[in-house]
């Protein structure tokens, strides 16, 4: 029964998207979604359970199925570029969010990222994943999930870029390379995935470096990670370049705390 649950909600994402292709037809992203997401793995390598590892899969602007769980937290920073077509100020676009991890089985995340400098009177884009299946030797991890659960950006954007609750669902899968492994991620997202399938490998060079490269239904993307104190670092540095947005860098924060402070700190910054 759990089985046949997961697929049909799977099934339901790619086939709701369809129906509403014509919708995104000839529109890029919202410019605050083209340069890193708000999802797991972006920017953090994390390990087929969500723990921070620096020899599991990162990305840069698509989830990967890997979820965290019970007492995962963290914060980022980022300064990026705007799409050349909107914008030729440099490092003008900066992206932050919030996340935390909930429950064990299924492993549940949660974030809110900053879209404007107002950190406090603005309300945040809300995102959220859970995993379904857990990797196995012959199968992927498995997880659904969607960007801006509040559908924030339509009013003011919806006109000229393709807006909506970016639905998605997402299947990692490692594969042994000598020492390492490599990490192969294929998922398929409506509103700013533009109803595309998605998809990205990545490999920790060695306990400070990690490599990755992507196509996020929009553009290309690739980066390289650093952890400045090793494999199992709070602290992780990306440097990255978007196809059609630019450069990228910041930095991300995470480990092991209890989610439960995080959730009044949210409320409040979710106020407008």
């Amino acid at each position: 029964m759990k089985l046949y649950l997961s697929l049909f909600l799977v099934v339901s994402v790619i086939v709701t998207g369809f129906l509403c292709e014509a919708a995104y037809a000839g529109k890029p992203p919202v410019v605050q979604y083209v340069n890193i997401a708000p999802l797991p793995g972006d920017g953090l390598a994390l390990d087929n359970k969500g723990q921070v590892d620096g020899s599991g899969a990162i990305q840069v602007n698509i989830p990967i199925a890997y979820t965290p769980g019970d007492d995962f937290i963290g914060i980022s920073a980022y300064a990026g570029e705007y799409l050349k077509s909107v914008s030729d100020e440099n490092w003008n676009n900066g992206s932050g969010f919030y996340e935390m991890g909930f429950c064990g089985r299924p492993r549940i995340y949660f974030s809110a990222m900053a879209v404007s400098s107002h950190l406090i009177d603005d309300s945040k884009v809300l995102s959220a994943q859970i995993q379904l299946f857990e990797e196995k030797d012959k199968t992927p991890a498995v997880a659904i999930g969607a960007q801006d659960l509040l559908d924030k950006e339509t009013d003011d954007y919806g006109d000229e870029f393709a807006t909506g609750v970016a639905w998605y669902g997402v299947a990692t899968k490692s594969f042994s390379a000598g020492t390492r492994n490599i990490y192969a991620t294929l998922g398929w997202g409506k509103a700013r995935f533009l109803n595309h399938f998605f998809y990205g490998l990545s490999m920790p060079l060695d306990d400070h470096f990690s490599f990755s490269s992507e196509y996020d239904g929009y553009q290309y993307n690739t980066a390289l990670a650093w952890r400045p104190t090793g494999r199992f670092s709070n602290t992780t540095v990306l440097v990255g370049y978007n196809q059609e947005a630019g450069p990228i860098v910041g930095t991300h924060v995470a480990g092991k705390g209890s989610s439960l402070w995080a959730i009044p700190a949210v409320l409040l910054l979710l106020r407008r």
